[in-house]
């Protein structure tokens, strides 16, 4: 059985590719990589027992909490008008180039499923008024949102890394955070965004301060080492009652929900099974690197769905079994599983926010991807040197 290790891997990702293809549902698509997998390498006694293993993990019920969390808080940002006020804010205290970076920036803070549709209205408006071209304001309003996926800790995919990895929301913010600012500071400059010159208007300070409180508040309890669940859970209820926002308790991503079952179930059959360890041998033994994998796998995965999650959760079981054998540390296996992640979820035509922007701003997506290539080789200027440092 070890010699199909595998052979039963690369049919679960094929397996996945297609049924992607057919049935476009990244979650089903999860489930039936794992019982194509279990079905090749003649595992499948250990499908109940990994599932088992699945629904009674403390750490599945836990990411379950922070992204239900996530999702009420901008629902509920978005009905109570603090998003809208926020925008507004920044558009009123910044120049023309800086509020169209900075507003997707900011609210990319709070993650929401095509979160860059929601600034890009403000961003049409104010590239209209300041002669910004459409495809530079579509690429800013997209770019500067998602730099912030590099690092920022309230990202699906990122407290999923956590939970996989086992290191802290706290230590991957540290360790992530200077491929963010290569992305930022390099996407600034690119864009001819210039020189921040802070208006001195304290109300607009106020009321941008009390707009996006619920946010600073996660950050402290985050950073002070409270349990994130507990965190985002406590903020996001106290926040939704406040503002008495009830229908959203009741909106629950159930497609979320399943992707993330899978994801753990796929991640415990390949361990229990002891398949990412044999497979790591087999790979050994025919002299293939273990970064191919760990690169290729999640931009490929990644640019066919478009969610971060999918390549990051495919891979990521697979990348651990070269930390268990020794191969890698577990760090940049980490690092380099999300990056490519991100990477490939970034120049995606399949990608919810690149479709949604590009069709809302009239402009061709691949102009679009053509547009962020510089401020893409910034980011990738980042992970090279996150990598230098945690390697050598």
């Amino acid at each position: 059985m070890k010699d199909l290790a595998v052979v039963s891997i690369l049919s679960g990702l094929i397996s996945m590719v297609i049924s992607i293809k057919l049935i476009k549902k990244v979650h089903w698509a999860i489930l039936i990589a794992t019982i194509v997998t279990a079905l090749v390498s003649l595992n499948l006694n250990y499908i109940g027992s990994s599932f088992l293993d699945t629904i009674t993990q403390s750490d599945f019920y836990e990411v379950i909490i922070v992204i239900f969390g996530i999702y009420l808080l901008s629902d509920t940002m978005k009905a109570s008008g603090n998003s809208q006020k926020f925008a507004k804010n920044i558009e009123a205290l910044f120049n023309s180039r800086q509020a169209v970076g900075l507003m997707p920036m900011l609210l990319g803070l709070l993650p929401m499923p095509g979160g860059a549709m929601f600034t890009a209205p403000m961003v049409k408006d104010i590239a209209y008024e300041s002669n910004i071209n459409r495809v530079e304001a579509t690429a800013m309003n997209y770019w500067f949102r998602h730099s912030m996926e590099f690092f920022w800790i309230l990202y699906p995919a990122l407290i999923l890394e956590s939970a996989l990895t086992g290191i802290s929301l706290t230590k991957l913010l540290l360790i992530q955070l200077p491929i963010g600012l290569f992305a930022i500071i390099g996407g600034w400059i690119y864009f001819k965004n210039g020189k921040i010159s802070l208006k001195k208007d304290k109300k607009l300070w106020k009321e941008l301060f009390e707009s996006i409180l619920p946010i600073l508040i996660i950050i402290i309890g985050v950073i002070a080492s409270l349990p994130g669940w507990l965190v985002v859970l406590t903020v996001s209820l106290i926040y939704t009652f406040y503002h008495k926002n009830y229908k959203d308790l009741l909106n629950i991503r159930w497609e979320t929900a399943l992707l993330l079952l899978f994801v753990f179930w796929y991640k415990n059959f390949v361990t229990v099974s002891n398949l990412s360890n044999d497979f790591v041998e087999n790979l050994t033994t025919w002299g293939v690197s273990p970064w191919w994998i760990i690169m290729i796998s999640p931009i490929i995965i990644g640019l066919i769905t478009g969610i971060t999650q999918a390549g990051f959760a495919v891979t990521m079981p697979i990348a651990l079994s070269f930390v268990d054998a020794g191969v890698i540390s577990l760090v940049p296996v980490a690092v380099t599983t999300y990056f490519f992640s991100v990477l490939g979820v970034l120049l995606s035509p399949v990608h919810l926010c690149l479709l949604l922007t590009s069709k809302y701003f009239e402009v061709d997506m691949f102009s679009v991807i053509k547009k962020i290539t510089i401020p893409v080789f910034c980011a990738i200027m980042g992970y090279v040197g996150v990598m230098l440092f945690f390697i050598f």
